[in-house]
């Protein structure tokens, strides 16, 4: 099995450690019978980003969609399957060579998540960088786990681009050794970290 064909019908949890290996990006879906807390068949998407999961929810046959964890999913898998799981890779990767410079591809679908009422500027410093230039001498950390679930009307791409920053913060890299390690535009690396911000997932 080479890591351009990847066989997903040997299973859910197997094909995930496989893709997870090969760092694959795409969508893996299949049509399955039985769910437990859904009604009759339903089908089960599971979205990658270099071989991580970022959303999986399943949409029963009235469009209602279940956000569910991809651990439940294979237990279901293993106990009732295994299902016929089909890999779509993305078409459109982040490169070099593709147009990312546009500032609209990372826009918010909806207004922008404000902080917490009991979140300020003085207790995470961070927070009033939102309305401040983000230097390239700053260093972020990660302060919280992202929450995939609450940027469910967020497109694949969007969530891949914050994804591609998030992975390179490490406490360590500053801001501009992060803008050269990631296939965007310095712009767009500074909005995606306003996002991280926002959204409460990092300090500087």
């Amino acid at each position: 099995m080479s890591n351009d064909s990847i066989d997903a019908s040997v299973g859910l949890a197997f094909s995930l450690k496989l893709f997870q290996h090969y760092r694959k990006s795409g969508i893996l879906q299949a049509e399955m019978r039985y769910v437990p807390g859904v009604a009759g068949s339903c089908k089960a998407y599971l979205r990658l980003v270099d071989g991580d999961v970022i959303a999986c929810y399943v949409d029963d046959k009235r469009k209602q969609r279940y956000q569910l964890s991809s651990d439940f999913l294979c237990t279901v898998d293993n106990k009732k399957g295994p299902f016929e799981w089909s890999f779509q890779p993305l078409i459109t990767q982040l490169s070099p060579a593709k147009s990312v410079s546009s500032p609209g591809l990372l826009l918010y679908p909806t207004p922008p998540p404000q902080a917490s009422p009991a979140l300020s500027s003085r207790s995470y410093p961070g927070l009033g960088l939102l309305s401040s230039p983000i230097q390239d001498w700053f260093v972020p950390t990660i302060i919280s786990i992202i929450d995939w679930e609450r940027l469910s009307i967020w497109t694949f791409e969007q969530k891949q681009m914050l994804y591609t920053v998030l992975k390179m913060i490490d406490g360590r890299r500053s801001v501009q050794e992060i803008k050269a390690s990631v296939p965007l535009t310095p712009h767009l690396v500074d909005e995606t970290l306003r996002i991280l911000l926002a959204l409460q997932v990092i300090i500087f």
